[in-house]
């Protein structure tokens, strides 16, 4: 196993584990995890770890889960249809998709958008044209950086997908002075699944998504609906848009891989006392914290 040794300075998830158990002791109820590079790989796989050896823990898991009455909850920038398939494969039925636009209980059964769909005027799903637009003026911006191709998005609600790797705070500026500030683009960790030709370092998923919304939004009301408390949940990602969710739940534990590709990460963690860091990567860090609660 490869463990991460170089995260001196914070929180290990192996220096509180004992304290945390206990405080979730008889209360937890709900875990919202990430997908990928979290409960699967970063080339979308549950069966396989970072290295793209064969690993089964997380599967077993998922059944303890299950025994200790956790209802373990997707949260993902991927479609409310693909979360579907995806839930259905593993045996789970509640999900928050694109990135905190939608709930959905039971594998459709029960659908809340998360904010006002009403005012949202924006046409960035199944080939609008203000997606058209966007598209262009981030490939203007940043030629050989971004990519996004309308088929991404034709089967989304609310949320438009991009990948590549670009200053954050300079495309939202872009959103801002094109008149799209009601816009937010929002990275969400990182992916080997796209083969783009794009020439960045480490290849990172991005959402177009509306600028009220996030993994934390989604939690927030799936806690009023069911009548949740933070003491209630957990969470577990690897970006910086994971991190949010942090503010909804007791604890949050972030994959240690998510340092080596991503210094924005460590600049976040100083706005949470609840984050704690795994010392194994990817989904290998999913089974170390959940194993752990759940033995």
């Amino acid at each position: 196993m490869m463990k991460n040794t170089g995260l001196k300075g914070y929180k290990l998830f192996r220096d509180y584990k004992k304290a945390i158990k206990e405080e979730l002791k008889d209360n937890l109820r709900v875990i919202y995890t990430d997908l990928d590079g979290t409960l699967l790989n970063d080339r979308g796989c549950l069966i396989k770890d970072s290295q793209n050896r064969f690993f089964y823990e997380n599967i077993k898991l998922l059944s303890k889960a299950e025994k200790n009455g956790w209802d373990i909850v997707l949260v993902s920038g991927r479609s409310r249809l693909q979360l579907r398939y995806n839930a259905m494969l593993i045996g789970l039925k509640n999900y928050i998709s694109e990135l905190g636009c939608e709930i959905v209980y039971d594998l459709g059964k029960e659908i809340h958008a998360t904010f006002n769909t009403e005012n949202f005027n924006y046409e960035i799903t199944k080939g609008g044209r203000d997606l058209v637009k966007i598209i262009r003026i981030f490939k203007e911006a940043f030629p050989g950086k971004i990519e996004s191709h309308i088929e991404w998005s034709m089967g989304r609600n609310y949320n438009a997908l991009f990948v590549g790797e670009i200053d954050l705070a300079c495309a939202n500026a872009l959103l801002k002075e094109n008149g799209y500030g009601g816009l937010v683009l929002a990275e969400n960790g990182f992916s080997k699944m796209f083969d783009t030709g794009l020439k960045v370092n480490h290849l990172k998923i991005y959402n177009l998504i509306p600028a009220d919304v996030d993994k934390s939004s989604g939690i927030r009301i799936d806690k009023i609906i069911r009548n949740f408390n933070s003491a209630n949940c957990i969470a577990l990602g690897d970006s910086v848009e994971d991190i949010k969710m942090a503010k909804e739940v007791k604890a949050f534990f972030l994959m240690g891989d998510s340092f080596e590709k991503n210094p924005e990460v460590a600049e976040l963690l100083s706005n949470y006392e609840n984050i704690y860091i795994t010392e194994e990567k990817m989904n290998r860090g999913w089974a170390e914290i959940i194993k752990y609660l759940a033995d």
